[in-house]
């Protein structure tokens, strides 16, 4: 392994598990922006692989603390042993880090050891949509005091609310949560497109469905979208809470 920090890492032979680093360095720096990560952060990746958003918010992100939840033990060791590395070279990171080694689930009921939403003021996910996330943050965050953003990727996107900012390929919703009005609302939020390529003004909402539709073609899993629309739907058809 070279003596690199941030470049330790191979991936060869490795992705049958799925990408152990999912991000380039300049992604996950534009990440880090977009959720405004500073020293007063506590930086949490669930499902973090090799650990690569931890030490980039660590390290440049300058966040107080920074949590990985990690299934896969090998995943798991190798992102602590990263970790572990940078603060062997910069003693003030020692204590402000942890990789727990268990299913995210457990940590949405409250129940995974070493770990607790509580305490996470920037939460970042980019494996799935997967709906119950957002009720577990929710169920977290409520009542607690000062600013809590939850980050995520345009590969993967929540119904359930309303984007707050964008940098293409991320998105970030400001708790409280805003739930959407409308299908249109929803899909200006997370598209982000201003002009309409077929009429004058903004686009339409099925020119939007239409552009995400044509992006998620070219990620690879564009069956996705009709999923979005169903639940899109079914918020909307149950109103605010």
């Amino acid at each position: 392994m070279p003596d690199s920090m941030i470049d330790d890492v191979f991936l060869d032979d490795v992705r049958h598990k799925g990408e152990p680093i999912l991000f380039t360095n300049q992604e996950i720096r534009k990440m880090l922006s977009l959720a405004r990560v500073d020293k007063n952060d506590v930086f949490y990746d669930l499902g973090c692989g090799w650990g690569q958003n931890l030490v980039v918010a660590l390290t440049e992100g300058k966040a107080a603390k920074v949590v990985g939840v990690e299934m896969e033990e090998d995943r798991q060791k190798v992102a602590l042993a990263r970790l572990e590395k940078w603060a062997a070279k910069r003693p003030k990171l020692k204590g402000r880090f942890e990789v727990v080694l268990g299913d995210f689930e457990k940590l949405l009921d409250d129940e995974l050891e070493g770990a607790s939403l509580d305490e996470a003021t920037v939460v970042f996910y980019g494996l799935s949509g997967y709906k119950k996330l957002i009720h577990g943050i929710q169920k977290s965050w409520r009542g607690l005091p000062g600013p809590r953003r939850f980050v995520y990727y345009y590969r993967w996107l929540f119904p359930e609310i309303v984007a707050s900012a964008r940098d293409y390929p991320f998105l970030l919703s400001e708790f409280p949560f805003k739930r959407p009005r409308s299908e249109l609302e929803w899909l200006s939020s997370v598209v982000g497109k201003a002009k309409s390529t077929i009429g004058a003004g903004g686009p339409t909402q099925e020119e939007l469905w239409d552009e995400l539709t044509h992006d998620y073609d070219i990620l690879g899993n564009v069956e996705e979208v009709a999923w979005y629309r169903r639940r899109l739907k079914a918020v909307l058809k149950a109103g605010c809470p």
